[in-house]
């Protein structure tokens, strides 16, 4: 049974005694929430493979496709235990020829896992953040293979390409003013931050180049003076 007077002073102290304990068991270490893995981009990874080998990272990406088959050398990514993506960098911009047809990012991913499923629906051109680790260095490259997925409303879409990709052929021929149409038609809501950047240099470049033409030439006729 209950010891009745020990239980009628706890509860006429309670009151009396908890605003003093307050700050004491405000004060006692709580185990802190561990923090998301770093940031980086597709460069970094590259620059300096080996700081990053056997660390979780995050990183952006755009979705071009499924890698097939690739030689997996001497690494654990081995075709019949994953699976491969092949996706531009946030550093790529689409819209240029030598990116559009030279994706950098290789990634891997566990066959039969969850992000493999999510994968297995992706449309080229959709954008992801990634959870990964840096499993390998090889050939001096990053073999880094995914652990979660999370799509991202931000990407380059199939219209900014084509209207991007215009711009550049008509700043080639100097004609700035339909140029710049283009680069407006392809800056959209959705755009990554680098890459309506990227589109608004442009734009300025066009606008710049359009009020130098502009400007009165100087002549190349020599005017000789009288002797």
């Amino acid at each position: 049974m209950f010891d009745l007077p020990a239980l009628m002073l706890a509860t006429v102290l309670a009151p009396v005694l908890a605003p003093a304990l307050a700050p004491a068991l405000a004060s006692v270490p709580r185990e802190a929430a561990e923090p998301p893995p770093p940031l980086v981009t597709w460069q970094e990874l590259c620059d300096r493979p080996s700081r990053w080998l056997g660390k979780p990272v995050r990183l952006r990406v755009q979705f071009q496709g499924r890698v097939e088959s690739w030689n997996p050398y001497m690494t654990r990514f081995g075709t019949t235990r994953f699976a491969s993506i092949q996706a531009w960098s946030d550093e790529q911009f689409p819209w240029t020829q030598s990116d559009f047809d030279a994706p950098l990012v290789r990634l891997f991913l566990s066959r039969g896992e969850a992000c493999a499923w999510a994968l297995d629906r992706a449309s080229p051109g959709a954008r992801f953040e990634v959870s990964a680790v840096v499993r390998e260095v090889f050939l001096d490259v990053p073999w880094t293979e995914i652990r979660e997925v999370l799509p991202l409303s931000e990407h380059i879409g199939e219209g900014t390409v084509i209207h991007a990709g215009k711009a550049l052929d008509l700043m080639k021929k100097r004609s700035w003013k339909l140029a710049e149409l283009e680069i407006g038609q392809a800056i959209t809501d959705t755009l990554p931050t680098r890459a309506r950047d990227e589109l608004a240099r442009l734009r300025s470049e066009c606008r710049d180049s359009a009020a130098a033409d502009k400007l009165p030439k100087k002549s190349n006729i020599e005017v000789r003076r009288p002797d």
